[in-house]
């Protein structure tokens, strides 16, 4: 009898699991993306893991590379020359990319290095935020001395994180299904860095002061690390093996031998340049002539923005697949590039300008998120990919970050006195220096995306008119089945 009972719980706990282990696969394949993409269901689940890694370590980004951290320098009392090199730190991991990607060439542990990279980048950041509480300001030398020590220990590590995450793309998924793919993951990682921006900037709103900053980056920093540990059981495909020892200096000459790759430089070089020297500034813009809370930033940029991706990010995907990158760099980065201009219309008293650069953000800006990404890893071949993808990486860190954001603040220094001298007005108010930055970057960028992205060849990528063509019969169609429905119900 005592064994029939014995037997019958036991019996009834494995029914039970079987139950509950089904049901979480019914669950599992019911929450799972990319369910109408032809692939296998392990790259599936893969691709899956890649998003929810990215998902979860997105705000930190957001939070890094906005008006937190920029917030953060802000209140350390730096010159605006200081505040751009302090700004530009944490985004010149590419100027370390070449020494990532010879060692991946080298030893071909890609995950390895990827977690170790991703590890140390994240978590160099918490001593950034802590410094300040615990020296005195007295010593604030010191304490700025040792936030750009770590901070170039934040760079390195995100040097190996980024080269070898593009790289394990490349290989991991197939190439007729890149443009969905990374724009569903944009949309995930999106709405989810929107949500933990909002968080955010409400804790540094209601904390204030370094207490706030320490608290909201140690936070996010520990979905950073989540973000890592998703990528443990993620598939690894075998890198292409170099079949004879090449040396760093002969994988840099290849790379710029290549004229297609090198005219993709040239044009990228010239349009990061453009974006940078006054992207740090538009936080501070917003934090100290505008006078806004850190929520109302998140809410008019990010928000705004988000939104809208989340909602076209999609067919900025399929269009991709359909007609080429080229194309769609093209259209997006006409309308980015004038961005800048808009800037000037946005007063303490009336800041709708920056709600309608947002929507603009919003709508086309991702798309050169995904262009510029997969015309990297699709310009450059197999063999020594990771050298091609971090030649890339370094151009926007020297060109992009090191140069444009101290040449930024520099710039900001020395019209700082020559705007106030010449009382010149505009809008009711003086012009001030963010203006004439603003009115600089929309000039380069507009060089850059109307002369130098011509010479770069993509195969089989259709032109710019075409997908416009293609959007206004689309729209055209859509208005005819709206007018079409409505004299029906008459």
């Amino acid at each position: 009898m005592e064994q029939f009972v014995c037997a019958l719980i036991f019996g009834g706990i494995e029914v039970m699991g079987t139950k509950l282990k089904h049901k979480i696969l019914l669950l599992r394949q019911k929450i799972l993306l990319f369910k109408n993409l032809a692939i296998t269901d392990d790259l599936r689940l893969d691709l899956n893991r890649v998003v929810l890694g990215v998902s979860l370590g997105f705000v930190f980004f957001v939070c890094l590379n906005g008006a937190p951290f920029a917030g953060f320098i802000r209140h350390l009392g730096v010159s605006e020359f200081m505040y751009g090199i302090l700004m530009g730190l944490p985004v010149m991991s590419g100027l370390f990319q070449m020494i990532a990607a010879y060692v991946l060439e080298k030893t071909g542990a890609r995950k390895k290095l990827f977690m170790i990279g991703g590890v140390l980048q994240r978590l160099s950041i918490i001593p950034v935020v802590v410094l300040p509480l615990i020296i005195p300001e007295e010593l604030k030398g010191l304490t700025i001395g040792l936030i750009v020590f770590f901070l170039l220990i934040s760079a390195v590590g995100s040097a190996f994180n980024g080269v070898t995450f593009i790289s394990w793309m490349a290989a991991l998924v197939p190439l007729k299904i890149r443009g969905r793919f990374f724009s569903q993951r944009q949309m995930v990682f999106t709405f989810t860095g929107m949500i933990g921006g909002l968080l955010a900037s409400y804790a540094l709103d209601l904390i204030g002061g370094f207490a706030g900053f320490a608290l909201v980056f140690s936070i996010v920093t520990i979905f950073a690390l989540l973000d890592i540990a998703c990528f443990i059981r993620v598939k690894d495909p075998p890198m292409v093996k170099v079949p004879y020892r090449v040396s760093m200096r002969k994988m840099s000459n290849e790379v710029l031998r290549h004229p297609n790759f090198r005219r993709y430089l040239i044009f990228w070089a010239v349009w990061v340049f453009g974006v940078n020297i006054s992207g740090p500034f538009f936080s501070a813009y917003m934090l100290d002539y505008l006078k806004m809370s850190y929520l109302e930033i998140t809410i008019y940029t990010q928000m705004v923005s988000n939104i809208l991706t989340i909602f076209v990010i999609r067919k900025w995907g399929n269009l991709i697949d359909t007609f080429g990158n080229k194309p769609v760099l093209r259209i997006c980065g006409t309308v980015a590039a004038v961005l800048p201009i808009f800037w000037l219309f946005a007063t303490p008293e009336n800041y709708i300008a920056i709600l309608f650069i947002h929507v603009l953000t919003g709508l086309f800006w991702n798309g050169i998120d995904l262009t510029s990404n997969n015309l990297v890893m699709g310009l450059s071949p197999d063999e020594n990919r990771s050298f091609y993808i971090a030649s890339a990486s370094v151009v926007t860190s020297l060109v992009g970050s090191i140069i444009a954001y101290a040449l930024g603040g520099l710039f900001m220094e020395v019209t700082g006195k020559l705007t106030a001298d010449l009382n010149i007005m505009f809008l009711g108010r003086p012009l001030n220096n963010y203006h004439l930055l603003f009115t600089l970057s929309t000039v380069i960028r507009l060089i850059a995306i109307t002369f130098l992205i011509s010479p770069v060849n993509e195969e089989e990528s259709a032109k710019a008119s075409e997908i416009l063509h293609h959007s206004i019969r689309a729209v055209g169609n859509h208005t005819r089945n709206i007018r079409a429905r409505r004299n029906f119900r008459l």
